[in-house]
């Protein structure tokens, strides 16, 4: 991979602190070079002796900062005696400075104006950058922490009104009565709620986590990675200006100044990022999905209750997410379009060419980058609450009536002599016409979730990472299908037995995966084709533990996943099959439907085969 394909947000997960830590030790990297440059000026009036001790000084303070430059406070590798490309040109600045200390230096005004100053300015921008990047991390990761708090308090509530409830019904069964079967439902109903209140907030808490994993982190790194680069870039420009005033005052020091020159030309501010990445380059796991943990004493499962009244509170929620959904989706549209033509802006400035006002840009990027994390953040609340709530609804009317008001009359009675029958809670018709105005058809479908993450992931913009990173395009890689697959939404599309098709995006552990086939560009279950080489010959192959097509994973937050809990350690004995250990909770993506006595599944992103009598479902 060049090196303009470098992206530490695709290669480094999760690894802010590291790089932030990175970025401010180049930041004040620029203090020492500025600190240098000054103290020249002063000792250009002196001649050699002064100017030999200056770079010996600074020789050994590089060599102190050397490693922390290079890969940062804390690298997985330790370099040894490598050194980063703008410290290799550091190195040769200060080798060429000893060469030329007999030389007689006038020009110290020049080194002061148009060097230090200089440098002081750049370090105080990047410095004002890092800051506004660090500020939108710590948004971020406040939202991740109330997010989650938010799941533990729900799940601290929901608890606390099953207690409630088993108290209720310990009552009715002392001494039944009507007062006491009446409190004991009231109870249900309310713990009910409180359930599908904490199923929702732990549908909208992962799907948060996968965005700030993959797309919110990846890009502020990425923005922390332009700023590094803009800094390295800018830092030569001001070492060669520092060359030229240099050589214009010393003609007979030229030849060695080119040296210096040459070194520059080769410090591509993407070298520094490609150490630093090969240095801190961690097997990095992404933590577990949230899951429902029902109450110990009373025995629930994951799924939302649909029955009445909690239907109808849940299409009140489904009325309230659609409407906020239809906002902030063309909202964030809007702002991504606009956030795009920044970077294309931004990327399409010559690097070769960048100045100081370089910091205009990358801020108004930043700033609408920071608009549409937050807008997309609400956005995805209520796209996860409408996906729950119509994919557990199935079939059920999920209009929703508003409860008309009455109001009194000056005379104390009701207004309005007609009672008009209005839509019940069920979506049942008494008869009467309904007023359209209060009947809020929810009907539509947002649950068409991997072309919607498509449509908002900034990701894609990417270059292809070379170590586990998602792509936005074809990964070169190609892929036979083993069975015919009809797709069911639009974002799918159709299989053929024995279809050549690209990869666009693999597996990202949903149990689909992104091709562009003769059908067109969509997804198709992961466990409908088989890898290939270019080169392999096109054959129709079949599967040799099944014979009939495998059961479709279900798309992340679109219905209801399986899982089953191993009872027993089982080690893989071939590439189908999965390592499995007592007591961990598996995705379950085919059943043992035919008595083989194998069963599918998928712990931390491995998929693969093991004996169904191995675990038991939960």
């Amino acid at each position: 991979m060049s090196l303009e394909e470098l992206s530490i947000g695709n290669e480094l997960k999760d690894s802010f602190k590291v790089t932030d830590t990175w970025i401010k030790n180049g930041i004040n990297f620029l203090g020492d070079i500025d600190e240098f440059y000054r103290e020249r000026s002063a000792l250009e009036k002196e001649y050699s002796t002064k100017l030999k001790d200056l770079t010996k000084r600074y020789f050994d303070r590089k060599a102190k900062i050397s490693s922390n430059l290079s890969v940062g406070d804390e690298p997985q590798v330790t370099p040894g005696s490598l050194e980063s490309a703008s410290l290799v040109l550091w190195n040769d600045v200060l080798t060429q400075t000893e060469a030329i200390a007999e030389e007689k230096y006038k020009f110290s005004l020049e080194l002061q104006s148009k060097i230090s100053g200089n440098l002081v300015n750049l370090r105080s921008k990047c410095d004002r950058i890092q800051h506004q990047i660090a500020s939108i991390n710590e948004f971020l990761v406040d939202e991740k922490k109330r997010v989650e708090d938010d799941v533990s308090k729900s799940k601290k509530h929901y608890d606390a009104l099953c207690q409630a409830t088993e108290t209720a019904r310990d009552k009715n069964q002392k001494s039944p009565s009507d007062k006491h079967q009446r409190k004991l439902e009231e109870k249900q109903v309310e713990m009910n709620n409180g359930k599908n209140s904490y199923l929702i907030k732990i549908n909208v808490a992962n799907r948060l986590k996968d965005k700030y994993y993959y797309q919110d982190v990846p890009e502020v790194l990425d923005y922390l990675q332009e700023l590094n680069e803009d800094r390295v870039a800018l830092l030569n420009k001001l070492l060669t200006n520092a060359g030229i005033i240099e050589r214009n005052s010393l003609d007979r020091v030229k030849e060695k100044l080119h040296v210096i020159d040459k070194t520059i030309d080769q410090n591509n501010p993407k070298l520094d990022v490609a150490m630093f990445i090969k240095h801190n380059a961690l097997n990095w796991a992404e933590p577990q999905d949230f899951y429902f943990i029902p109450c110990s004493f009373w025995h629930d499962d994951e799924s939302l209750v649909i029955k009445e009244p909690e239907l109808t509170e849940l299409r009140r929620r489904l009325q309230i997410a659609s409407n906020e959904y239809s906002k902030l989706e063309q909202s964030c549209l809007d702002i991504k379009q606009t956030l795009e033509e920044s970077t294309t802006q931004r990327k399409q400035d010559d690097k070769d060419k960048i100045t100081l006002k370089f910091d205009s840009h990358l801020q108004n990027s930043l700033r609408i980058l920071s608009q549409f994390m937050k807008e997309d953040t609400n956005r995805v609340k209520n796209e996860v609450e409408i996906e729950i709530i119509q994919n557990f609804a199935g079939d059920q009317d999920l209009r929703y009536v508003a409860p008309a008001v009455q109001k009194k009359s000056r005379f104390g009675f009701l207004k309005g002599g007609k009672k008009s029958s209005h839509t019940n809670g069920s979506g049942g018709n008494t008869g009467d016409v309904v007023d359209n105005s209060d009947v809020h058809s929810l009907r539509t479908s947002h649950t068409s979730t991997s072309l919607n993450s498509n449509l908002f992931n900034l990701r894609k913009l990417k270059s292809n990472a070379t170590t586990g990173s998602k792509s936005g395009t074809s990964t070169g890689t190609v892929a036979r299908a083993l069975y015919e697959y009809v797709p069911t939404s639009a974002d799918e599309t159709k299989l053929t037995i024995g279809d050549e098709i690209n990869v666009v995006e693999e597996d990202d552990g949903s149990g689909w995966t992104l091709v562009n086939g003769a059908q067109g560009q969509g997804l198709v279950p992961t466990s409908y084709i088989e890898i290939i080489s270019r080169q392999q010959p096109i054959t129709t192959t079949t599967p040799t533990k099944k014979s009939a097509p495998p059961t479709v994973a279900p798309k992340r937050g679109a219905k209801r996943i399986q899982y089953v809990e191993a009872l027993y350690d089982y080690v893989a004995d071939g590439d189908d099959e999965l390592t499995i250990h007592a007591g961990d909770r598996i995705i379950l993506i085919q059943d043992d439907s035919e008595g083989n006595g194998w069963t599918e599944g998928e712990l931390n992103g491995e998929k693969g085969m093991f004996p169904t009598s191995y675990v038991k479902k939960i």
